[in-house]
């Protein structure tokens, strides 16, 4: 961001047309955080946190969880607990998801075999109407007639 080799910077707000500064109580503060090192210096605790922002393996952490300053070690700690707290979360969000999966394609196969049982149903009670038709004498085809007009 900044043409400078640092990754500190501040900046001061000062009045225009002048070397004024407008206050001592304002200033922005820009850490540029491809700039900070990776070499360890358990001493400059701002460039530890900066390292610890910028972190992005298991290795880095580790690596500032050894300083052994206990801020840092809680820091890492803490972001170890809320990405096992995320495994969790979509292991359980995994789990709800087959649960109910599993549930909708009973119901859909529930549902598929009533229709197909209904129409079973339907098959039969129809042979048994066209079975008692031919017992009680109704020619071939006044039975195929009624069959033309139910359909």
């Amino acid at each position: 961001m900044f043409d400078r080799p640092d990754y500190h910077t501040e900046v001061i707000a000062s009045i225009k047309g002048t070397q004024q500064i407008f206050s001592d109580k304002f200033s922005i503060h820009f850490f540029e955080l491809k700039k900070v090192g990776k070499t360890l210096n358990p001493r400059n605790r701002k460039e530890l946190w900066l390292q610890f922002i910028s972190a992005d393996s298991e290795e880095e952490f580790e690596m500032l969880k050894q300083t052994n300053i206990p801020t840092m070690e809680k820091a890492v700690k803490v972001i170890y607990d809320m990405s096992e707290d995320t495994r969790i979360r979509e292991a359980a969000r995994q789990r709800e998801k087959a649960l109910h999966d599993e549930a909708s394609a009973l119901y859909n196969a529930k549902k598929e075999g009533r229709a197909e049982g209904r129409a079973e149903g339907r098959a039969e009670v129809i042979n048994e109407i066209i079975e008692n038709m031919r017992k009680n004498g109704i020619s071939e085809e006044q039975v195929q007639k009624i069959l033309a007009e139910i359909k």
